[in-house]
Formats: C-alpha cells, structure tokens, sequence
C-alpha cells in the first residue's frame, strides 16, 4: 500500500506540476515571442501535449480511485478526501475532453493550415479556462495527499 501511495502522488504531483508549469511558465513566453515564432511553438506544443496528457490523467485518475478502493475496502470508511480528489479529478477530465482539447485541436492544427485572424482570441481562452483547470487539480492534488496521510 505505501508504494501504491507514492507512485499516486508522484503521478499526480508530476502531472500538476506539468500543468502548472504551462500556465506559469511556457505559455507566458510564448506571449512574448513574435506571433509567428509564437504561433509555430504553440502548435507544436499543443501537438505533443495533446498526445501524452490523456494517458497520464487517465493513469492519475485510476491510482486515486484505487487508492480510494483500497482504503474503503481496508478500514470500512469511505475515504472522503480521496473521494473529494477522484470527484475533482472527473471533473477537470469531463470539461479538459469537452472544452480546451477542442480548442487544443484547433491550436494543433495551425502549423498545416491559415489560422483565423483572432487565433490570438482562443489561445487566450485556453489559458483562462487553463488556469482554472490547474487551481482544480492542484485542490485534487492536495486532498489526495491529506486523504493519504
């Protein structure tokens, strides 16, 4: 079970950081770059991200519901602060699936094709909705670790 704990809150620590990181660090220097250096790097970003983060937030999602299972299934109580975080953890899948990767998709897809005169307009709209979704997880996060310990 320790390791179990661990590797959760390793995955999930790296993944927010990941997140986190965009938000903080990536994304504001690309704003500070010429719109089509700018434009070029946030496709190719997009691209690579978009590929790996399913599998990791999928990965993240199934050690909290485990590790919820588990304690359940141990002590005979339902672990709220780990329930709380695998709650939170659907949520931001739910609205990251249906809200920022379609607009993600459209991001991506700029290198090969004309982007439309605003593209400036939904990159903005991905890092607001981005930033919420980081506040989310890093609360996801944090109740994973005191669920725990």
């Amino acid at each position: 079970m320790e390791v179990l704990n661990v590797v959760a809150i390793v995955v999930a620590g790296l993944m927010v950081g990941c997140e986190f990181s965009i938000a903080a660090f990536i994304h504001p220097t690309l704003d500070r770059l010429p719109e089509e250096v700018h434009l070029s790097a946030a496709s190719a970003i997009a691209r690579v991200m978009g590929a790996a983060m399913p599998f990791w937030y999928a990965l993240t999602l199934l050690l909290t519901v485990v590790e919820g299972g588990i304690y359940w299934h141990t002590s005979g109580h339902l672990p709220i602060w780990i329930v709380a975080s695998s709650v939170l953890w659907m949520l931001v899948i739910v609205c990251t699936v249906t809200i920022l990767v379609p607009i993600n998709n459209r991001i991506a897809s700029w290198e090969t094709s004309t982007p439309p005169a605003d593209w400036k307009r939904y990159r903005s709209r991905w890092d607001l909705l981005h930033r919420w979704r980081v506040f989310v997880l890093t609360t996801a996060l944090v109740l994973l670790i005191v669920g725990i310990l």
